[in-house]
């Protein structure tokens, strides 16, 4: 028998920070993995949700295109949710990622465009072209 790891669904982690921040957070039309929101009436929050399954050396991928990145950063509050298998989850401000994405790291393809991939890794966030990595915690969803 095969056993099935379990990744985070959307709801799962949109709930979590709905409860965690005490926001109502509602689906971006045409958007599948983004949800925004308004804190004290007047801060938009904007939420991405990517997933991925484990390589088999142990670290996640995602990529995070220019434009969804654009969409993190023209909010007042932009994070990220990277709900990876093995029922993890890793909550990241954009601001703490953005740095980390520079442009010689820029990849180009005809399915996503301009990207960026990631490695998530168990303590970090490695992005390919980057030396630098970003220290993280998973499950901490006091991080954002």
């Amino acid at each position: 028998m095969i056993k099935k790891v379990s990744i985070p669904s959307k709801e799962t982690v949109v709930s979590a920070i709905e409860i965690y921040l005490k926001i109502n957070l509602l689906p971006v039309s045409g958007k599948k993995v983004f949800y925004s929101g308004n804190q004290n009436k007047n801060k938009e929050i904007i939420v991405c949700t990517p997933q991925s399954k484990l390589h088999a050396t142990g670290f996640g991928w995602i990529d995070i295109t220019t434009k969804q990145a654009a969409m993190l950063e023209n909010t007042d509050t932009g994070i990220l949710a990277f709900r990876l298998e093995g029922n993890k989850v890793y909550y990241i401000h954009f601001k703490n990622l953005k740095k980390y994405l520079i442009e010689d790291a820029l990849i180009n393809n005809n399915r996503e465009g301009d990207h960026w991939k990631l490695r998530i890794w168990p303590d970090n966030i490695q992005v390919i072209g980057n030396s630098a990595r970003l220290q993280i915690h998973p499950n901490n969803i006091t991080d954002i």
